[in-house]
Order: structure tokens, then sequence, then C-alpha cells
């Protein structure tokens, strides 16, 4: 063989050696299906067919899985224990922990432990069609529970987390709530965490889920990643937005605290919700649908009933919370709930601004109006810090309950502008020395704002007027 004939044998050589080297990745690299039957199954098997599936929650934690993979529990079943698997996949190739088989949902209960599902230090994973428990022994003062807990320390942005068609329901951690403690216990829950690290969440989707009986919050997010210059005293040293978060068409029920609650949010979008049975028996503020230290939070189309605060303290459907920019509130509906609709709490040291609150519905919200504590609420309350600028317009308030309407012990006021206020029998009144109204309609209404002109309808038929009452 020639001098070339060598080198050329040893180059063909070398590449095949290349192809052959770079090919077995690949194949390594096919996506698995992985089975969980903790009835039927063994963890000495493959489980890596439904014949031979793994017989525990623990089992499956101790796999690492990859871009792709599907870990199946049988439909019917039933697992102890917590569900925190290993490795992480991407948006494009997720990894899906699921169900396989006939019947109803798989259940996973954890009896007590920090979660049912923990997703701690991964990301790229969709949650689906399980069902999921978490009720052990009296929590201890400080001590949280979860049904899905999403959590990254130190991580950086963790991307793609979907949590749809799950089922959560009984857990009972401890009635947790910020300031004092900022991780509640709850249903659905996202956490960055950390000191070193700034970290938060990308691609977040929580899609067609029941939340039963949780508390202390039903679905949210939380960070320890919080300060800004429009919130100098929030948690940590840098601030990190959870991006693209979507929070729709979810059902939530028996909820001990707050329902929803998006923190850190930057464009988040909470629609088509429905809470029913908010607060119940709750020690703290509380409500149902909020967002805190956001940018450009849309919650849009939801319903909201029955927040029962009770005597202790109110529970409003909506909040226009701290450090809270370009929010909306739009075309929701809220019943019931005794607090009040909608309560604006900005921590004075904040900076809030630019929140509609527009084409929303309150029926009968602010059945109790005043507390033993002193603290008295409206079906509006503003009270804490200057929220920025505020306008509240298009909607609908009827109650045969409330006393107030309007309660404003602030120094800052809102722009109403064409309302329909409608009181209780005998009259509600509206007691707001700073807002401005405008083209409101009032109905049952004790001395409405001062400045404006009040006819009967046929009077002011074709009439240019500030605002009309109907008595």
């Amino acid at each position: 063989m020639t001098a070339w004939g060598t080198r050329s044998a040893g180059a063909l050589a070398v590449a095949l050696l290349t192809v052959s080297a770079t090919a077995a990745p690949a194949a390594a690299a096919r996506p698995t299906t992985y089975f969980v039957d903790c009835q039927r199954g063994s963890d000495a098997a493959a489980g890596t067919r439904a014949s031979a599936p793994w017989a525990s929650a623990a089992r499956a934690s101790a796999q690492t899985y990859r871009p792709g993979d599907r870990v199946e529990f049988r439909a019917g079943s039933h697992c102890d224990g917590t569900f925190a698997p290993k490795g992480s996949g991407t948006g494009r190739r997720p990894i899906t922990a699921g169900s396989y088989g006939a019947g109803a949902k798989p259940r996973i209960d954890a009896h007590g432990a920090l979660a049912a599902v923990l997703l701690d230090n991964v990301e790229g994973w969709e949650i689906e069609n399980l069902d999921l428990s978490n009720s052990g022994p009296p929590p201890a003062a400080h001590e949280i529970r979860f049904g899905v807990y999403a959590r990254l320390t130190d991580y950086g942005i963790g991307r793609h987390y979907v949590v749809r068609d799950v089922d959560v329901h009984d857990v009972n951690g401890c009635q947790c709530q910020n300031p004092s403690d900022r991780d509640p216990s709850g249903g659905i829950l996202f956490k960055a965490a950390g000191t070193q690290r700034p970290t938060g969440f990308d691609d977040v989707v929580v899609d067609r889920n029941t939340v039963t009986r949780v508390g202390r919050t039903g679905i949210g997010t939380s960070s320890d990643w919080e300060r800004r210059p429009e919130y100098p005293d929030g948690r940590g040293t840098a601030y990190v937005p959870n991006t693209r978060v979507r929070i729709t068409g979810n059902t939530l029920r028996t909820v001990y605290g707050d329902g929803i609650g998006v923190y850190n949010g930057l464009g988040a979008l909470v629609e088509d919700n429905v809470l029913d049975g908010y607060a119940i028996g709750g020690t703290k503020y509380t409500t149902g649908v909020f967002s805190y230290n956001s940018n450009g939070t849309r919650i849009r189309y939801n319903t909201v009933s029955d927040g029962r605060g009770g005597e202790a303290l109110p529970s409003q459907a909506f909040m226009i919370e701290t450090a809270s920019i370009d929010t909306v509130y739009e075309h929701n509906l809220s019943q019931r709930s005794d607090g009040g609709l909608l309560i604006v709490c900005n921590d004075p040291d904040a900076t809030s601004d630019r929140t509609a609150f527009r084409y929303n519905v309150s029926l009968d919200d602010n059945s109790l109006g005043r507390y033993p504590n002193g603290v008295r609420t409206g079906v509006f309350t503003f009270m804490c810090g200057n929220p920025g600028s505020l306008a509240v317009y298009g909607n609908v308030v009827r109650t045969s309950t409330a006393d107030v309407l309007v309660n404003n012990v602030a120094d800052f006021g809102a722009s109403f502008v064409g309302n329909l206020f409608s009181g209780r029998r005998g009259g509600s009144r509206i007691d707001d020395p700073h807002s401005t109204f405008r083209g409101n309609l009032f109905l049952n209404v004790v001395d409405p704002p001062s400045g404006s002109a009040f006819a009967s309808p046929a009077v002011t038929a074709g009439a240019r007027r500030d605002s009309v009452t109907v008595r």
C-alpha cells in the first residue's frame, strides 16, 4: 500500500470512528417512556414497559430523565409519597409526567410532605392528568405544603413549566402569609429562591386544573428576587420578573386563603378562572385574585365568589397591591365577597401606577362592612399608600347589603367614570372626599358625591350632566 493509501485508510478509519462516536449519543438520546403502577409493579423492574412498571413514587423520583422522556402512572392507581424527579427538558422537548390506561386519574398522596409533585431545580416539565393530595398532621407554625411545587434556588432562569388537567385537593399547610411568611402553602406554586444567582421563571402555563380544599393559596408565584426602584423594600438584592405566566381556565373551590396571586410578573395573564369560596376560616387579609410587584398583568373574565373572611378580617375579590404597574382588571364577576369588590393598598414606599379597573360586575359584595378590630370596608376600599393613576370605569355595582359603596380612608383618589352604582334598599353611601366622579348612574345612594348634577332620568334625558341619581 502506498503512503497515500495508508494515509487515506487512516483518515477513513478516523472518520468512521468519528461518525460512530457521534451517532451513539444520538441513539442514546431517544426519548424513553417509563411506567409506574404502585399496586402491581416492582421497583426492581425495568420500568420501560407497561407490563413491567415500577412500584413507587420514590423509584420514579430516582430516575434522571432526559428531554422528550415520559413518566406515566397507571390510571386508577394510588401512590404514596412525593414524586420529585431529576433531569430537565426543554420547551421543544419537554419531559412529561402523566397517566396511561383507562380509569380515574392516578393519585399521588404526599401525606403531609413538602409536595406531592416537587420540581426542584429542574425545567422543561409538563405535569398532566394526575390527582394530587397532601394532607398530614396539623402543620407546624411555618410548615408549608403543596400539591405541585416548582422551586428554583440560585438557578438562573428556568424555562417551560406546564401544569394541566391536574386535580389538587386537601392540602393542609400552614396559614402562612406575606410579609411575615412570604411562602404560603397552597395548591400549585412556583418559587424563585436563593441569594446568590438571580432566579426566575419563564413560560409557565397553569391550565384547566381543579384546586379544592387547599391553604393558604390556591395558585401563585413567589420570589426572593423582588428588589427594584419601584419596590425598594423588596426581598433580595435584585429584581427578576417571571415572564410568560398564564393562569387560565382553572376552577378553585374552598381555598383557605388567597385564590390566585402573581408575584414578580411581567405581562402575566390570569383569565377564565372560577374561584368559588376563599378565605374559608382564614385569619389573614385575603384576596381572590391579585398581582404584586408586577408589570403589565391582565386579570380578565374571571368569576370570584363567596369570600368568607368573616368578622376576623375582610376578604376582597380583587386587590391593587404593592408596586404593580400597568395592571388591567376587566370583564370579571364578583359575588358575595364579604369584604368587597376591590381594595387598594400599595405600600407607602412602593410605586404603583396606571391601573385600569373596567367593565367588571359586582353583586352583593361587602356584606359585613365593619369589623371588630376597627377595619371598615366598602365595595371599593382605598387605604395604604398612593397607587398612582387609577381609572375605574364601565363597572356595574349592585348590592342589597353594603352600607358603603366607596370607602376612602386614604389621601388619594381615583377617577370614576360611567359606572352604575345600585345601593341597598334605604340607601348606601359613598364616603370618598378625594376621587372624581363623572357620568355615573346612582340608584339608592344617599348623598352622592358633591359637585355633580342629580335629577330623574326623564329630566336629564338628552342633557349634559356629570352624574344622575335615581331614587
